[in-house]
């Protein structure tokens, strides 16, 4: 028997752009901000932080997101 994934998706409106600059914040908390690297509109993205709000991050940290989980703010004259 097979287990059937629920793929999470934003609407397109509110999907990062894969090269953009923007801040992420989880459940209304600001996160870091980071350089999407790598993202084709799915479930998942790269990303590299440019800017990190607390100690859990450093700068150039690279890894990968479940783009549902984030609210995106993009960094502005980045974008």
């Amino acid at each position: 028997m097979s287990i059937r994934q629920k793929h999470e998706k934003l609407p397109k409106n509110a999907r990062p752009s894969e090269g953009g600059v923007y801040t992420l914040s989880h459940n209304g908390t600001a996160m870091y901000s980071a350089e999407i690297t790598k993202y084709d509109g799915g479930c998942w993205a790269t990303v590299r932080v440019t800017e990190p709000f607390n100690d859990a991050y450093a700068v150039n940290d690279s890894f990968d997101i479940r783009v549902a989980m984030y609210e995106y703010q993009a960094v502005s004259g980045v974008v």
